[in-house]
């Protein structure tokens, strides 16, 4: 329990920090910093919830995975500047949305797990990373990206839903498993969680007042 408990409560660490550096803060590193808000607000409220009523939180989850998608995809457009048409931004947001919208409507419902539109999310998001990588190596205008905002949170996001993604695309695995294999996964997932977290304080200590 107390890893699960450290992997809920870390995530007011980073956001913590944010409002800190909200005034030094670019406008894709603002987004950013709306997105750990929520997240703590979400985690809390689907927290209590569940306290009052004894019910599931899924419910909170579905909705934690639409704003998270579509505020990084905010972020990703202002880092990619204008080397990706906004159509193709438009594009992923609005198909994102159709097929959550789908899945929470006439698929499994609020009450169902939500395995394959997370393993959706990971998936675009990974595609979006990795061509940030790309672009970052092949410019070559950064000379120290391991010292940049953007290299650290690319790196986390990679991190963990390349790692997230193997969780959630199996989910009769999960569902099915014997109850010590299951605690096994979603220790994995909380560990993933504490990682990503970290990460994210670490990408906002790199956070600087830009020269205008």
């Amino acid at each position: 329990m107390g890893l699960v408990y450290t992997a809920f409560f870390i995530t007011l660490v980073p956001a913590v920090l944010a409002a800190f550096k909200w005034r030094l803060m670019q406008e894709h590193q603002r987004w950013f910093s709306v997105l750990l808000w929520f997240i703590v607000v979400n985690s809390f409220a689907g927290w209590i919830w569940t306290l009052q009523t004894g019910r599931s939180n899924t419910p909170f989850f579905y909705v934690y995975i639409l704003v998270e998608y579509l505020i990084l995809l905010q972020v990703y457009r202002f880092m990619f500047s204008e080397s990706i048409k906004k159509q193709i931004w438009v594009i992923l947001a609005i198909g994102f949305s159709v097929i959550w919208l789908i899945d929470v409507f006439t698929g499994k419902g609020w009450w169902g797990f939500p395995d394959y539109i997370h393993a959706l999310e990971a998936v675009i998001l990974l595609v979006i990373v990795a061509k940030w990588f790309l672009k970052m190596l092949k410019e070559k205008t950064v000379l120290h990206p391991e010292k940049t905002f953007e290299f650290w949170l690319s790196a986390g996001l990679l991190l963990f839903f390349s790692g997230n993604f193997l969780l959630f695309a199996f989910p009769k695995l999960m569902l099915t498993a014997g109850k010590e294999v299951f605690e096994a996964i979603w220790k994995v997932n909380a560990i993933l969680n504490i990682l990503l977290y970290t990460i994210y304080t670490v990408a906002l200590l790199w956070v600087k007042r830009t020269t205008k």
